[in-house]
């Protein structure tokens, strides 16, 4: 996979996660010569974020690749979340109703694992990409005629000089360290688990699944028998995450389970303080990190990356950093008002008395949808087409 041709190109992204391929795909369908460099082996090994909305799913039609993901993904047409202790439908989202403004009005689930692998094998038929895995990028810099990268490669340390330098690095970014911009925000006090476990004879149960019994855990499916499990829990909580995860396994399905991958982490809702300096620019999780419940970051980033597109092809044409510092101004504002709002209300939700008032709250909100003009605001808020 790896292509050792020279390193000078128009467009250099760092990070070749769904942001970057993204960004790559759509520029080079427009035959811009672009440089992808990514640190990791290969792309994402694990699940992550599973979770694409109508509106990441339109801008997947325009890159050419929908159909590979419709016929990998999970559909879900109605979003029906499962209260199996109680044994009811506690939220339901039918956003099949948004049909007359989309045409993907559904949520597709799928490992971010095969997302990644969908646009990593669209980038590579593209003859003006060239995308470089253990590619560890050490500096960038501001020149005179574009922006130059200094990178450790397998064969040694390397250049590349290019027009257009993109950090979709990550929440850790070097390219976001590079323009002196920091993540400012928060770091919620509760934590958060997340775990994918097997379960044998599991792909006829209904989904989402939520228990609250003996502690808040929400099951997604995300193949046939694939299960990924989202446990919030208090910080201070001193109960080993294996625990955590068998007793929510018995809870949400109470059958044997064999678990594949987990990780805890805590969540955060931050902003760069700069989204772009001079021909540098950030998308992504660089440039903003925002809580996974409602599963909105992912698809923030690749929305990210279909804006930025069309302004790095008219700064490229018209020789100007102008539509870059335009985009950089005019998304930050997009998603401190828009995405970064939204996944903040819902966590604090979420997180309500550590998750005890969640039935509540769901209970009202479902109410809440049967009234049409509400639920039309709730469904678009949800598939991102607002």
């Amino acid at each position: 996979m790896e292509n050792t041709h020279r390193d000078d190109c128009l467009v250099t992204i760092v990070g070749a996660g769904p942001v970057g391929l993204c960004l790559g795909l759509g520029l080079a369908r427009q035959g811009t010569e672009v440089l992808l460099l990514e640190k990791n082996p290969d792309t994402a090994e694990h699940s992550r974020a599973p979770a694409i909305w109508p509106a990441t799913q339109e801008i997947l039609a325009d890159l050419g690749v929908i159909d590979q993901f419709l016929q990998q993904a999970i559909t879900v047409p109605r979003l029906s979340l499962q209260d199996v202790d109680k044994q009811r439908t506690l939220f339901c989202a039918p956003l099949a109703q948004l049909s007359d403004i989309t045409s993907y009005p559904q949520l597709l689930v799928l490992p971010q694992s095969d997302t990644e692998a969908i646009l990593r094998d669209a980038l590579l038929q593209q003859p003006t990409a060239r995308l470089r895995f253990n590619c560890k990028v050490e500096s960038v810099s501001q020149q005179q005629q574009g922006v130059q990268l200094s990178y450790t490669a397998p064969e040694g340390r390397r250049r590349a000089q290019c027009r257009i330098a993109v950090g979709c690095d990550g929440g850790k970014s070097l390219v976001r360290e590079q323009i002196g911009a920091a993540l400012e925000g928060k770091t919620y006090q509760a934590q958060a688990a997340l775990a994918d476990v097997d379960i044998e004879d599991s792909a006829h149960l209904p989904f989402p699944r939520l228990t609250t019994s003996p502690a808040l855990a929400i099951g997604i499916r995300m193949t046939d028998n694939r299960w990924r499990l989202i446990l919030p829990f208090a910080p201070g909580d001193s109960i080993p995450l294996d625990q955590r995860i068998e007793e929510a396994v018995q809870s949400l399905f109470g059958k044997p389970y064999h678990n594949v991958w987990q990780s805890e982490f805590r969540l955060h809702q931050r902003l760069s303080t700069l989204f772009s300096q001079g021909a540098i620019v950030l998308a992504g999780d660089a440039a903003h990190l925002n809580s996974p419940v409602g599963g909105q970051g992912m698809n923030a980033g690749i929305i990210d990356a279909s804006l930025l597109g069309p302004a790095i092809l008219a700064a490229l044409d018209k020789g100007t950093d102008a539509p870059l510092h335009h985009y950089a101004q005019s998304r930050r504002d997009e998603i401190q008002s828009g995405v970064n709002r939204f996944t903040d209300k819902l966590t604090r939700i979420l997180l309500w008395r550590q998750g005890r008032m969640i039935r509540l709250v769901l209970s009202l909100a479902n109410m809440a949808m049967a009234v049409p003009p509400v639920r039309r605001r709730i469904l678009k808020k949800m598939a991102m087409l607002t």
